[in-house]
């Protein structure tokens, strides 16, 4: 081989090959609760997704978009549910540098999940429902940042699904919001075989609490978080324990995320159709978490070289503030912005984070892309040659 040649594989191997990064033992974060001694726990994968700048979700790989029916019988409700792909869609801010103002929609920036409004003629209501790509996911902190609506018949949820016994939910019923007396209850479920037998009703296997927000929710954006942990799965609202649950039902095999909003009248549950079109946004999810796939677990064998090197384990901030884009607090003089392990330097090498994502990039982003790689490459050749 020529010697010019082999020299110009050897710097683009250099160039493409990363150096030791932080964070590559882990992401680490004391839970517990009041019925938990607190301990500290590390996962060793992350899935971060910033949907206020993630300018296409058709286009993400890190996220799928549903689009399936579901009969009346089968939802036990009057009408049956069309979940559509057109209902979850894009709102960016443009600017990867900026955290205020509206999307280029309008309104607040985010992830929209509408459920429209009125009775269907075809007696299918029109949802929304995204899931993760991955569906290794076990052990974890898992969290996401959403504005609800308040517009009465919806069920809008956050959850951890293996299947339907095993399964962790965070739901949102808009029809039991009333602001003059501030109550905003969300319903927390473990389902379980024993729950499934009982027509997916939780309350008599002792796997479900419904608990009072001490916000509005449908104002500002706000962070529901699950902790799940062996034997035991712990709910959050801004930081804040609503409830640990350590029964049997704690799931004990890997699942996948999914955000959702629906609606199809049980008058038990979501009620509706709403009247008029419903609309969430949802603002991040971050998943810091331990896969169950050996592939991935060699992975993390591999990366994690030295684990009393300095940076070699990451603290996974607490949540302090919501945050809110289109009106923005200040807090000691720094904007609410959201923090991110993929949008500090060295952080997240061999991970899951939006920045990788396709949907990060417009068309002409690409080509921008492509085109400064290939001038990179040729003047390497030019200058070894």
């Amino acid at each position: 081989m020529p010697p010019a040649v082999s020299m110009l594989l050897f710097i683009f191997g250099f160039l493409v090959v990363p150096a030791v990064a932080d964070c590559e033992c882990g992401y680490t974060a004391p839970i517990g609760s009041a019925s938990m001694p607190v301990s500290n726990f590390t996962f060793t994968d992350i899935i971060e997704s910033d949907f206020v700048h993630i300018k296409n979700i058709s286009l993400d790989t890190d996220w799928k978009r549903q689009s399936f029916a579901v009969t009346p019988a089968a939802g036990r409700g009057p009408y049956g549910m069309n979940y559509t792909v057109n209902n979850v869609i894009s709102n960016p801010i443009l600017d990867v540098n900026n955290w205020t103002g509206p999307g280029i929609l309008g309104g607040d920036p985010g992830l929209q999940f509408t459920v429209d409004g009125g009775i269907p003629t075809d007696g299918y209501v029109k949802v929304a429902q995204m899931d993760s790509s991955r569906t290794d996911l076990l052990w974890g902190s898992y969290r996401a940042s959403m504005q609800l609506t308040l517009t009465a018949g919806t069920c809008s949820a956050f959850f951890w699904y293996f299947n339907d016994s095993q399964e962790i939910d965070m739901e949102f019923l808009s029809s039991q919001f009333i602001v003059e007396n501030n109550t905003f209850p969300v319903n927390l479920v473990l389902q379980s075989p024993q729950s499934v037998q009982a027509g997916f009703n939780a309350v008599g296997a002792g796997n479900y609490k419904v608990v009072n927000l001490s916000f509005n929710p449908t104002i500002g954006f706000h962070e529901y978080r699950v902790d799940f942990v062996p034997g035991n799965v712990i709910f959050y609202a801004d930081g804040s324990e609503l409830a640990t649950m350590n029964t049997t039902a704690v799931p004990t095999q890997p699942g996948h995320l999914i955000l959702t909003q629906w609606s199809n009248g049980n008058d038990l549950w979501s009620f509706g159709p709403p009247t008029e079109d419903a609309l969430i946004v949802v603002d991040y999810v971050k998943a810091y978490f331990n896969s169950s796939l050996t592939e991935r677990q060699s992975d993390w064998a591999t990366r994690c070289r030295d684990t009393t090197l300095p940076g070699a384990f990451c603290t996974i901030p607490d949540w302090n503030t919501p945050s809110s884009p289109s009106t923005p607090t200040l807090i000691s003089g720094n904007s609410t912005q959201p923090f991110f392990f993929s949008d500090q330097n060295n952080m997240t090498v061999n991970q899951t984070v939006y920045h990788k994502s396709k949907g990060t990039t417009t068309a002409s982003d690409a080509v921008q892309q492509t085109v400064m790689m290939l001038a990179a490459l040729s003047f390497v050749i030019a200058v070894v040659l």
